[in-house]
């Protein structure tokens, strides 16, 4: 569509552990951050009266530099003079991520709009200050950890935080409600939206809907068509509710959604890694791990997500030992992992060792011909009757 040149490489992290690359154009880069970003900043200033961004504001972002998507898009915004106009943007893109929360620690009054995760304000951010602050906006990237800690993040910063949904494949594509805590609405202006409910009617004879046809409590897999990209029905994997039919703050009749989780086979630690189901199996094997079964929780700790693994193994196993190879072994063959643990400065990954003959009860009592083990998603409910059975085997077995 456009001359070579004329594109921005932008890499995202992909299942498995594998990189992908998009081509984007620096143009649709441009009106995107123009149209779209600057206004989710300034949106999150919005206090339901007015907004409060002001020309020169200070905004503080911690995104990974270039050749990721949001170091990518402020290159692309600064220009030549490596400065993006209208705003102070801080701090610079390229330092190391313990730095960037180093400078909001020791620079926090002087920030007007911050965007960042929620994870690192509660983790390390807001146990660091002892002041309070006063932050004109806040926008937040993880909406699982903001959610959670709504309350106490709003009273540490001074603001309510906003969120959107985006990607490296579609960019900015969504503007946070000011009425719906953590609920957005889609930007039309970005392509041509498709959606396909995630519990059908029998009386939908439809694929998919249109924007005007979603119904409030109900949730919906987008898919997204960029007009000005090469990008064609791509399928976000995502689910989303929608929670109202417009935003009464805003003036705006248009759908609210909100992210609800991700239907891949994979499990997302902080939206930043997503590990399969595929990728464990090799872990464990490559740390020398026989086992019988196992499935997977993600636990939320003072703002951090775990991956908590509950494995029944052939024989009994070190549980020290077997945590420190299986984490090493996620650090070779997943690089986000890897990053994760890196920026964070922390171990993500949990081990608990189920008593033996648990899943084997599990599945007995699952009442189907193929039963199997769901090893990523398992249920609340399906969880809660496999503790049952591990406490039954071994009274002294408690999950942690």
């Amino acid at each position: 569509m456009y001359p070579l040149e004329e594109y921005e490489r932008i890499r995202t992290s992909g299942t498995s552990g594998k990189e992908k690359w998009f081509m984007i154009p620096r143009s649709y880069i441009n009106k995107t951050i123009i149209e779209t970003a600057i206004p989710v900043f300034m949106l999150s200033t919005h206090n339901g009266e007015r907004l409060a961004m002001e020309y020169g504001d200070t905004i503080y972002v911690n995104t990974a530099p270039r050749p990721f998507l949001g170091g990518s898009m402020a290159s692309v915004a600064s220009g030549e003079k490596e400065k993006p106009p209208l705003f102070n943007v801080v701090p610079n893109f390229n330092i190391a991520f313990e730095d960037k929360v180093k400078y909001f620690i020791n620079n926090s009054n002087s920030i007007d709009i911050a965007a960042t995760q929620a994870s690192i304000l509660v983790s390390q951010i807001m146990p660091s200050i002892k002041h309070s602050v006063s932050l004109k906006g806040l926008f937040c990237m993880d909406t699982a950890i903001a959610e959670a800690y709504f309350k106490e993040i709003t009273e540490a910063m001074g603001t309510t935080p906003k969120t959107t949904y985006g990607s490296t494949e579609t960019l900015f594509c969504s503007l946070p409600s000011l009425q719906y805590p953590l609920g957005f609405f889609l930007d039309w202006r970005r392509g041509i939206f498709e959606f396909i409910p995630i519990r059908k009617e029998a009386s939908c004879e439809k694929e998919t809907l249109k924007l005007s046809e979603v119904k409030v409590g109900e949730a919906y897999r987008i898919v997204f068509t960029s007009l000005e990209t090469d990008l064609t029905r791509y399928d976000t994997a995502c689910s989303f509710e929608v929670v109202g039919k417009g935003d009464n703050l805003l003036g705006i009749d248009l759908p609210i959604f909100k992210f609800q989780a991700r239907l891949e086979e994979n499990i997302s630690l902080h939206n930043f890694t997503r590990i399969s189901e595929d990728e464990l199996i090799t872990v464990f094997k490559k740390s020398g791990i026989q086992f019988v079964e196992f499935t997977t929780r993600i636990n939320l700790v003072e703002g951090l997500e775990y991956l908590v693994v509950f494995l029944e193994t052939t024989e009994r196993l070190d549980k020290k030992a077997a945590l420190d190879s299986v984490h090493r072994e996620l650090c070779k063959v997943d690089h986000d992992y890897n990053e994760l643990t890196r920026f964070y400065n922390y171990v993500p990954i949990r081990v608990n060792f189920l008593p033996r003959g648990v899943f084997g009860k599990h599945l007995m009592g699952k009442m189907a011909t193929m039963s199997k083990v769901a090893r990523i998603g398992m249920s609340d409910e399906e969880f809660a009757g496999l503790v049952q059975i591990a406490k039954s085997v071994d009274p002294s077995w408690q999950p942690k």
